[in-house]
């Protein structure tokens, strides 16, 4: 069936589309508008989708259309549609396979779902993109009107006024369903549409479920809907009847046979569902329709039998729902139960080359060098215009080349303004164990091409001597940058020292092992120019390397940057997300942000009780930015300032660094609970789901890998004992703060 209420109450590449994503809301939201095609008997119907697409009134940010095991359809539709992405099904055959594809290529904020023979009307987007205004919001769908062979309804699909009972048979809407805006259990698979990280809580949409070719099953959007729920249950789906479009109902449904078959599909389909996600959930709205609204209906089409109106709305009233009851207790004699994939990056193992390509000068292939050992299967391409970012994707290498042909130009991005005058920005790199990546950092940042001045200071935070390290302090003064000594341990009071020392406008705190690119402060000052009530800026962090397996696990588990669009963060939209303040990570990492200097002064700094260098082992970041939001704050995050990090590239300091994590995540909460009580019953309420959320992250590996699986396991094992020592850790810190804070003379 269509949109249901709830039971209470209440491989291919992408193309690149570049676009600006500045003062965002949700009207002009990113998104990915996806249609799905198996013949060619509706080329008339697709050609008739797309146009309606490309002609709304809030324009989407990329098409994708997905061919279904027909090459030659694919063939047709890549030669003759422009501005669209055309793929094939990467999947197995069907709907769902080919909805699945879409999602693992999109980038879009959110997904929107169109049949091929569905027609929108002009404000369809903006509609659907308005329901999003909650953040509680993950997913809104529309109604579904039903345009008949001959403009009439057909007498088969009885209808009191207005919609049927039946007209779920042919995808529309029909009677039961809410008549304004209302949270519902599930919506319509021809209009639909979902936030990325929807996907991330539930998985895909199942593959066994869902229409193969002309076969009348269904039901998978029924499915990942329920499974949503269940895996946030304070999320809400919103049913909007004013998001229409007008669904073709051909003649071949309107006859007896498909009726049958239609309901017979629909049976069996509800019985594998219930197997999925139980019975209460699955049945809860159809006990709720046979109860109330076929009744009703068998009584008006009595009435005009009897008036001697026809009989054959009655008739479709009995061959619907016996059809529908028999495939339901046919399904659930079988002993067939659904797989849920999960929806989550492909793991590619081995090395993976890093590289960036300007589409202004986009070579048609890339090639990789070879490496001594083993060879690359992937590369991660950082795709730019000039100094903008239009995105980053990971590509198949084939014989030691990456073909870049595939990617389209499009129109030129926003450039950047560059009338505003440059602030003087002060550098703040700390640095312990690894010095001489402090002064590559160093280089780096003098290397990115900054017109205003920069004012860079190193802040030894680990000298072999109490007047410092004699090699990095000649390194750092040849170079023309400050040399600082800070013999407290701690990045947190490193970074608090060099501060204070500094003496720009704004602070940039860089770790010794980030190293930023052309452009960096220059994006990065834009944002605070053009905003005077910007208090922090982030930026992307990519990875520097991919050369071995705990690089790559690293930047599948904990990568710093997973949004190429611009984001404007403030306490509204942050504190009004359910899982706050574990979603506070969305700002960014805390190695390479941009602060204001009265803004960082006001918030007294990086807690000294958290971070590296200290018993909580990190946090710190986490911690400065949940006391930004509490203070009424504003962050942006930026992807045209890109930076690299290089990972730990061993496997034992990987496990070290997860655990650290772990331990730093729980000392941030008892640290955050200490200063606010109050705030510990949003913690208790929102951790199992905030862990449930980490926990989606884990990469998809190949069932064969046993090693990947193992190792994956292990470092999930590390984080959660790292959660268990984190009361421990802070009580250390605090004591050797303490110590430190008597020792140090006034």
């Amino acid at each position: 069936m269509a949109a249901r209420r709830p039971p209470a109450p209440h491989p291919p590449v992408r193309r690149v589309r570049p676009r600006d994503d500045r003062n965002r809301g949700p009207e002009t939201m990113n998104t990915t508008v996806v249609i799905c095609a198996y013949t060619q008997r509706r080329w008339d119907d697709v050609t008739a989708a797309l146009a309606a697409v490309e002609a709304q009134t809030v324009p989407a940010g990329e098409v994708i259309l997905v061919i279904d095991h027909n090459p030659e359809l694919q063939q047709r539709a890549a030669a003759e549609f422009t501005g669209v992405l055309v793929v094939a099904n990467s999947g197995r055959r069907g709907l769902s396979g080919a909805r699945n594809t879409a999602i693992e290529l999109a980038k879009g904020d959110v997904l929107v779902f169109l049949d091929d023979d569905a027609v929108p009307e002009r404000d369809w987007l903006e509609e659907l993109l308005a329901g999003y205004e909650d953040p509680r919001v993950l997913a809104v769908g529309g109604a579904a009107r039903p345009a008949w062979p001959d403009g009439e309804r057909s007498p088969l699909l009885p209808a009191g006024g207005g919609d049927g009972e039946l007209d779920w048979v042919v995808g529309c809407t029909y009677t039961g369903q809410p008549r304004t805006e209302e949270p519902v259990r599930n919506l319509m698979g021809c209009n639909m549409s979902f936030r990325r990280e929807a996907f991330q809580l539930a998985g895909l949409f199942t593959e066994d479920l869902g229409r193969v070719g002309r076969t009348p099953l269904g039901c998978e959007e029924t499915e990942l809907c329920i499974r949503l729920r269940q895996a946030s249950p304070g999320a809400l789906i919103l049913f909007r009847p004013s998001a229409v479009v007008r669904h073709r109902v051909t003649p071949d449904r309107l006859t007896w046979g498909y009726l049958r078959r239609r309901g017979w599909g629909e049976g069996i389909s509800k019985a594998l569902v219930s197997r999925s996600v139980g019975a209460d959930a699955a049945l809860s709205t159809e006990r709720d329709y046979l109860r109330r609204i076929i009744p009703a209906a068998m009584l008006r089409e009595f009435a005009k039998l009897v008036r001697g109106k026809g009989f054959s709305g009655l008739l479709a009233l009995f061959v619907v729902v016996g059809a529908t009851a028999a495939g339901y207790l046919r399904g659930k004699l079988s002993r067939h139960r659904l797989r849920i994939r999960v929806s989550t990056p492909k793991l590619v193992h081995g090395p993976i080359h890093v590289a960036t390509v300007d589409i202004r000068d986009l070579p048609a292939r890339l090639t990789v060098p070879p490496r001594a050992v083993g060879h690359y299967r992937a590369a991660q391409v950082l795709v730019r215009d000039g100094e903008r970012t239009l995105d980053v994707m990971l590509l198949p290498v084939r014989h030691g080349v990456v073909q870049l042909d595939v990617l389209a130009a499009g129109t030129p991005v926003v450039a950047r303004e560059t009338g505003f005058e440059r602030p003087l920005i002060s550098v703040v790199i700390p640095t312990a164990h690894r010095k001489a990546q402090a002064v590559e950092s160093v280089r780096a940042a003098l290397a990115a091409g900054y017109p205003g001045e920069l004012e860079i200071l190193v802040v030894d935070n680990f000298p072999p001597q109490e007047a410092g390290d004699d090699w990095l302090r000649g390194e750092v003064e040849r170079l023309g940058a400050r040399y600082l000594v800070e013999p407290r341990k701690g990045v947190s009071v490193a970074r608090n020292t060099g501060a204070v020392a500094s003496t720009g406008d704004f602070i940039a705190f860089l770790d010794e092992n980030i190293s930023v690119e052309p452009g960096w402060f220059d994006a990065v000052a834009e944002e605070f120019v053009t905003d005077p009530d910007l208090g922090c800026v982030t930026a992307m962090v990519l990875p520097a390397s991919l050369e071995t397996d705990a690089e790559v696990l690293f930047e599948r588990l904990k990568g710093y940057s997973h949004t190429v669009h611009r984001q404007r963060l403030d306490r509204e939209t942050v504190r009004e997300d359910p899982l706050y303040p574990l979603s506070m990570a969305r700002y960014g990492p805390g190695s390479c942000t941009t602060w204001r200097r009265t803004t960082f002064e006001s918030l007294r700094g990086f807690d000294p009780l958290l971070g590296a260098g200290t018993p909580s082992m990190a946090g710190e970041d986490l911690d400065l930015f949940v006391r930004l939001a509490r203070a009424g704050g504003t962050v942006v995050y930026t992807p045209h300032a890109v930076a690299r990090h290089t990972h730990r590239a061993d496997w034992l300091e990987l496990r070290e660094q997860m655990r650290g994590y772990g331990v730093g995540l729980a000392a941030m909460l008892l640290l955050s609970i200490a200063r606010r009580p109050i705030g510990v019953f949003s913690i208790l309420r929102h951790f199992p789901r905030g862990l449930a959320r980490l926990a989606a992250r884990t990469p998809e590996l190949p069932l064969s890998d046993r090693a990947a699986r193992s190792r994956l396991r292990q470092l999930r094992r590390d984080e959660r004992y790292g959660l268990l020592g984190g009361p421990l850790a802070l009580a250390k810190a605090w004591k050797r703060h303490r110590v430190d804070a008597r020792s140090r003379p006034r």
